[in-house]
């Protein structure tokens, strides 16, 4: 359940609370393709796992995905406000110690593999970044990305589909999600 830090009035009954300030990024948790990363997020990561979140936004992916069990997570994005809204979401919700958080281009700014990469940006970004995304990523490691508009899920998958297979796909309000794998050939 997502719910704002102010806000006090809520019945979380069995789900888990992850708190967020969007502050000036994107990422409060009402978006079609935010719901659609975390349940894929939900789908394939397993606890231990190290998380990679590009465009991170507001945190809220990432986050997540420590409160679900990652073992650590990578915040990255190209707007310092969204970085620093990020960290401060991280402590909120006290993962501060499991999140690093980093303004910059990925390919440039992180290091290292991880076993799941999130990616809730646009089209034409998903097109461009997806070819350095696989450097980032362990051999059995997931890609999901959204922030797809429909009519554009084609293209992207065509783009996509030149480093890693589709493994799955979930389309709802005019928005796609995608899970992927770095191809083998």
């Amino acid at each position: 359940m997502i719910v704002p830090s102010w806000y006090e009035d809520y019945d979380a009954g069995d789900r888990m609370v992850l708190n967020i300030d969007p502050g000036l990024a994107f990422g409060t948790g009402g978006h079609e393709t935010t719901r659609l990363c975390l349940e894929m997020c939900e789908k394939y990561m397993k606890p231990g796992d190290k998380v990679l979140d590009v465009g991170c936004g507001s945190g809220i992916l990432s986050i997540a995905a420590l409160l679900m069990g990652a073992d650590s997570a990578v915040g990255v994005d190209i707007d310092e406000k969204a970085v620093q809204t990020a960290a401060e979401n991280a402590e909120l919700n006290g993962v501060a110690d499991r999140y690093t958080a980093v303004c910059g281009s990925f390919t440039d700014k992180v290091e290292g593999k991880y076993d799941l990469v999130l990616a809730n940006i646009v089209a034409d970004a998903i097109k461009f970044l997806s070819k350095g995304i696989a450097g980032f990523m362990k051999d059995d490691a997931v890609y999901v990305m959204s922030g797809i508009i429909d009519t554009r899920a084609e293209e992207v998958k065509a783009e996509v589909s030149k480093y890693f297979e589709i493994t799955d796909e979930h389309l709802d309000g005019g928005w796609a999600c995608f899970a992927a794998k770095k191809r083998k050939d």
